[in-house]
């Protein structure tokens, strides 16, 4: 019996040792680097694919921007689903397309305003897609920014990833945004993604570079509309998303002008639903702690009366820029991007699910918002 029993350990041991069946050589592959979409004529949707090749990456390859190769290349085609134009774009190479390295989801305009339910779709049912792909919208064609030259990677992709995990500002994953699509309460809104000039104050169309400073935001999975930087700062404050930053406060010239910065160290939002009276009230507490880093006025900041007025001043434009965008998302957009329905649902589950739930598009665009806003400047330099 032992000698059977060790058999067939040793018959089972050699099935499960039986190697990679459905392994797939890199030789034999087209690694994609970046995936834009489109809408074009038809309501046909246009792939682009920035695909690597992969004897131009390495210490030896790179971009045509520094004198070298070109270390990726373009290719697009349509179809009336994403995966119908993948298959279709599948003909024109000779390797297998590989999404599974691409961090990087790119959509235009016209097709976010026409819905991408689908493409999310898309994401969840194949398995090659990475749900932590960086998602961002751009408001021209994403096939013509999809082309653009790096300048500190070899691979342009590689550069549009590192920009988003600098959290300079919004940083968006699919999985993100299919959360922000499935939750009650809390529209979706991602990152806009543009090319601009190297140099300010030019317009050298040789010399641009990728950036990421505006904020796509949505309706359901429908686009209406884009915030500027500004504005989307004040997504990032409402959002308790703010890892860094300066605020400068200008001094007014009858106290000698000029201007001081301040450096953002860490900062926390908390989002406070009231309902009083029969109606719903929102309090944002937003308590920052910062430090000085250049200063061009008069002001000594030894002295603790000019700290303390200069909190209320900084204090005063973290509200007027919070209020901002808080005016903006209720009365151009009706789009509660900030999740202020999520939190009333989370004080008054039984208001929500018996009222604010079906009633919310209507209720957020009227609820009352009040923004506090407490600063305290820890570190003021060793200059006087």
């Amino acid at each position: 019996m032992k000698a059977i029993r060790k058999l067939l350990i040793v018959l089972i041991t050699v099935f499960l040792l039986t190697g990679c069946w459905n392994r797939i050589e890199v030789n034999d592959i087209a690694i994609v680097t970046a995936i834009g979409l489109d809408l074009v004529e038809d309501n046909m949707i246009r792939l682009t694919l920035q695909v690597a090749i992969p004897t131009k990456l390495g210490p030896t390859g790179g971009s045509s921007g520094g004198g070298k190769e070109r270390s990726t290349f373009v290719i697009s085609e349509k179809g009336v689903t994403v995966s119908e134009a993948y298959r279709n774009l599948q003909m024109k190479l000779s390797r297998r397309v590989f999404f599974s390295q691409s961090r990087v989801l790119l959509i235009g305009e016209s097709l976010a305003r026409k819905g991408i339910f689908n493409i999310i779709d898309f994401y969840t049912r194949f398995h090659q897609p990475r749900m932590n792909s960086f998602i961002m919208f751009t408001e021209g064609a994403a096939s013509e920014v999809i082309k653009n030259i790096p300048n500190l990677e070899s691979v342009s992709a590689e550069e549009t990833k590192e920009l988003a995990k600098l959290s300079v500002g919004l940083k968006v994953y699919v999985r993100d945004f299919l959360n922000m699509l499935l939750t009650d309460g809390l529209e979706p809104y991602a990152p806009q993604y543009k090319l601009t000039s190297v140099e300010v104050d030019t317009e050298n169309e040789a010399g641009k570079i990728q950036t990421i400073n505006g904020a796509a935001v949505f309706k359901k999975d429908k686009l209406i509309g884009w915030m500027d930087e500004t504005e989307t700062r004040g997504i990032l404050w409402l959002r308790n998303e703010i890892e860094g930053g300066v605020i400068s406060i200008k001094v007014p010239k009858e106290k000698g002008g000029g201007n001081i910065s301040f450096d953002i160290i860490k900062s926390k939002t908390k989002i406070l639903p009231h309902h009083e009276h029969g109606q719903m009230k929102i309090t944002v507490n937003v308590t920052s702690e910062m430090s000085a880093i250049e200063n061009t006025s008069k002001l000594v900041l030894f002295n603790p009366k000019v700290i303390e007025e200069i909190q209320k001043n900084i204090e005063k434009e973290i509200k007027a820029r919070i209020q901002l965008v808080v005016n903006k998302a209720q009365k151009d957009f009706q789009s509660d991007i900030f999740g202020f329905g999520q939190a009333v649902y989370r004080e008054y589950p039984k208001a929500w699910n018996t009222f604010y739930k079906k009633n919310w598009n209507h209720e957020f665009s009227q609820v009352e918002v009040n923004i506090n806003s407490k600063v305290y400047v820890r570190r003021i330099g060793l200059s006087k």
